[in-house]
């Protein structure tokens, strides 16, 4: 008998993405935030000023996603952008106070998310389940390494 399609590994792995996704965005919504603006505050909180070409990667986002997200976050003052002294083609991205002040926010409203989504998992399922996906994250990164550019 053939597999239906909802009840692939992939498939519920997609869904589980997406359905975090949308929780993750209503939430951090009532800060003004979408998440991909919230791992940027967070990247830059973490590590400091980065340049846009960097966070893009890290996002794995496309320029015009990431050019969207930027000019959000500087609409509202919570990042700045100035061109590097050694190459004025790149974009140093740096958070700024009010953007700092966000980062506890967000950090507590992602563990909360997490906290009540996986409430039905031990420890030592949600940390077998992390390694699994990263394993496959790693596998999956790898085979495409190639093709992001084309």
């Amino acid at each position: 008998m053939k597999k239906q399609m909802d009840e692939s590994l992939g498939y519920q792995i997609h869904m589980v993405s997406h359905f975090l996704r949308n929780v993750y965005n209503e939430r951090l919504g009532e800060y003004g935030l979408t998440h991909a603006q919230g791992k940027v505050i967070h990247i830059l909180a973490r590590e400091g000023e980065q340049p846009q070409v960097e966070l893009q990667k890290r996002l794995h986002i496309k320029p015009s996603s990431m050019n969207g997200v930027v000019e959000s976050l500087l609409k509202y003052e919570r990042i700045s952008k100035r061109p590097s002294e050694e190459d004025k083609r790149t974009k140093l991205i740096t958070l700024t106070e009010a953007g700092m002040e966000l980062h506890e926010m967000i950090v507590t409203t992602i563990k909360e998310i997490e906290t009540e989504a996986f409430a039905d998992l031990s420890q030592e399922e949600q940390q077998i389940m992390t390694s699994w996906l990263k394993k496959t994250q790693e596998r999956i990164k790898s085979q495409t390494a190639g093709r992001e550019n084309e």
